[in-house]
């Protein structure tokens, strides 16, 4: 009873990380750069608790990290597959507060030298991993549609030809959405001037959308975008995207060809906008 004593102490403390990265994700941040070093501190906290538990160490390792290892592999990985470094990075930090007690020595120069390859990590190999992960070069043809702005004005596929086109498609409720509008805002002001350059964002009518809340979102935000909603995620089906989400991001050509797809998005991507103002000059 005592050794599953142990083992149910450790599991739990490993749960109780889980709740708490979790809710840090959900209510405070999603940003991976900062997320890295939470989760390290946490962890390395959970395997100091538990060091003198008597259970060999990697296994109390295991036993710690696994709950939320696994929720990570499941849930983020499946996104950003880049980020895989973040499990063994977070099991060797459960494993030094661990073995703190009894090579204190060893963990701490070894901590100082895991805080620069992190640093290195959240500054230089974060955002360029995640903007792989989630951006996709495309060479297709836009599909034939018809869609009307909130002023009643004809927007189709073939209006749009002889421009640089971003679709943005979007959601009120969706928090990743309304950061990303804040960098999209950038691009738009970078482009101001330029006839040849349009950017739409569209409500994908789901997840409780109404044109009614898209509108009140307008109202509160002063962004000067052109605004659709997509009745029914009639466009936004016909593009296939009913798989990816909120929010997708697409820049078309002059010819009509979807050359670019981003699904989602971190505030770790730091080169978001200077992409996407690169990836249009390229393209007019």
């Amino acid at each position: 009873m005592k050794a599953l004593k142990k083992y149910l102490i450790s599991i739990g403390s490993g749960i109780v990380v889980t709740l708490i990265m979790a809710l840090i994700m959900l209510k405070l941040t999603m940003n991976f750069q900062i997320l890295l070093f939470l989760g390290v501190a946490l962890f390395f906290v959970a395997g100091f608790l538990n060091s003198t538990s008597g259970i060999n160490k990697l296994l109390n390792a295991i036993l710690i990290s696994f709950s939320y290892l696994t929720l990570f592999y499941v849930l983020v990985l499946a996104q950003i597959p880049e980020l895989y470094y973040f499990i063994p990075i977070y099991f060797f930090a459960c494993l030094s507060g661990l073995y703190y007690k009894t090579h204190r020595k060893k963990v701490v120069v070894s901590g100082i030298l895991a805080i620069a390859f992190l640093a290195f990590l959240a500054i230089k190999v974060i955002p360029v991993d995640i903007e792989n992960s989630l951006t996709e070069l495309k060479s297709e043809e836009l599909p034939t549609f018809e869609i009307l702005d909130l002023e009643g004005n004809l927007i189709s596929s073939e209006s749009l030809k002889g421009k640089v086109v971003v679709l943005d498609f979007f959601g009120t409720w969706c928090v990743p959405c309304i950061k990303e509008l804040k960098e999209l805002d950038k691009v738009q002001k970078e482009f101001a001037n330029a006839s040849d350059v349009e950017i739409y964002i569209i409500n994908a009518d789901i997840g409780g959308d109404t044109p009614q809340k898209f509108n009140a979102f307008i109202s509160k935000n002063d962004y000067k975008f052109n605004y659709a909603y997509d009745s029914g995620s009639k466009l936004y089906k016909a593009l296939n995207l009913q798989n990816s989400g909120l929010p997708v991001l697409l820049i078309i050509d002059k010819q009509n060809k979807i050359r670019l797809q981003h699904v989602g998005y971190n505030p770790a991507e730091t080169n978001f906008k200077e992409h996407l103002i690169e990836t249009i000059n390229s393209l007019r």
